[in-house]
């Protein structure tokens, strides 16, 4: 975790410098993997230096004796104060604690959902147990670290492919006194290389001993509290780890993210749409084409980002992403127009849903505001007009 400094840092990066101010706490117990250039600095339990007021989240705690009482404590220590507090309210009943739902760790999610569950599919991880990791460490990404363009969500220490970014952060010397030194921290093309260096870390192990972290493997565990359990006092000293890291899964519904997702059946037999809005925080604008198509393609368990643009902006931003694009329809795809192009907005073109490639290569959409704000329609397009669009297929 991190939080802010007022003394002033020089980034050094290849090919430039930018600064920041920015202070990261370590975990004593992991000095030797620090020395070694892969540290991770998640759950510290020093007391942090917070950024610019913020109003932090709350903890209620029953008392038998008295009336309940309200204990503050920190909010996840960031460099910039995030536009509204990520962890918003958190209870803690008898049983623990428990988290609200809010916007901006749901878009988070949303963000780093897939990628997760590719790693975690790939290396016996939980991908739950990453994202609700990665959702404590970050601030549900409005650290200055897990921006865009370090993309660091777990505190790594060193160098990346020679990238890195130089910030405050305090040590501890081995005998329980904290110092204030400067240290770099790795910086990734994206998220996916973040998640990927971070599962080699608790593949890999530390000093030495490859199953350090073994108790976080599927294959060694039956659920993912287990994994959640063994990594109290291991790799956090929050002795309430777990219980924070479980509550994000629950409230959340990470568990998803552990599973293979269903493919979007390519035959074009879709189930009705059923009006379900998961754009919660209406991303896009509700009643419009592109916050249809995401809840179109969300409902049939696909992935598109929540800030994919204009209607026309689809198929470009789309490939910069790496999704699959291409000028050639199948069924289960958003399809963009661009401006003016078959009735498209002049301005801000359009996007709609493929539902079904007919046999003469005509295709069948489903789209919203074509004949009105929040009306629903469909309509057929020739097959000689197929190809003036880009088919953007979700991950």
């Amino acid at each position: 975790m991190y939080s802010k400094t007022d003394k002033e840092i020089t980034v050094k990066k290849e090919g430039g410098e930018m600064k920041g101010n920015q202070v990261f706490k370590r975990i004593a117990s992991l000095e030797e993997a620090n020395r070694k250039n892969h540290q991770s600095t998640a759950g510290s339990s020093e007391e942090p230096t917070t950024p610019e007021p913020v109003a932090p989240p709350e903890i209620t705690v029953p008392s038998e004796a008295a009336p309940e009482e309200t204990v503050e404590i920190p909010t996840p220590e960031v460099t910039q104060p995030a536009e509204e507090n990520t962890a918003t309210v958190i209870e803690v009943p008898a049983e623990g604690i428990r988290f609200e739902r809010n916007e901006t760790t749901e878009t988070f999610i949303a963000k780093i959902g897939e990628e997760a569950r590719t790693v975690g599919q790939e290396k016996d991880l939980y991908a739950s147990v990453m994202i609700a990791q990665a959702i404590l460490e970050s601030g549900s990404g409005s650290s200055q670290l897990s921006q865009e363009p370090n993309f660091n969500l777990f505190g790594i220490k060193g160098d990346y492919e020679g990238q890195f970014v130089v910030y405050g952060t305090w040590e501890d010397d081995g005998q329980g006194n904290s110092y204030n030194t400067d240290a770099a921290f790795r910086v990734y093309p994206s998220y996916k290389e973040s998640f990927e260096d971070y599962s080699e870390l608790l593949m890999d192990g530390l000093n030495g001993d490859p199953t350090f972290y073994s108790g976080t493997w599927k294959s060694t565990t039956e659920t993912y509290q287990d994994a959640t359990e063994f990594l109290t006092g291991r790799y956090a000293t929050d002795t309430r780890y777990n219980q924070k890291l479980d509550s994000l899964i629950e409230t959340y519904n990470l568990t998803q993210y552990d599973h293979e997702k269903e493919s979007i059946i390519a035959g074009g037999d879709f189930e009705p749409f059923d009006n379900v809005n998961h754009d919660s925080g209406n991303s896009y604008a509700a009643g419009n084409c592109t916050q249809y198509v995401y809840n179109r393609i969300t409902q049939l368990g696909g992935h598109v980002d929540l800030d994919m643009g204009n209607g026309a902006d689809w198929g470009a931003k789309g490939r910069a992403r790496g999704y699959e694009v291409t000028n050639t329809p199948k069924a289960g795809t958003a399809v963009s127009f661009a401006p003016g192009v078959l009735g498209a907005d002049p301005d801000y073109g359009h996007v709609a849903f493929v539902e079904k490639v007919n046999g003469d290569g005509s295709i069948l959409i489903s789209e919203m505001n074509a004949q009105g704000l929040g009306v629903i329609s469909t309509r057929t397009i020739l097959a000689e007009y197929t190809h003036l669009m880009s088919y953007i297929t979700p991950k």
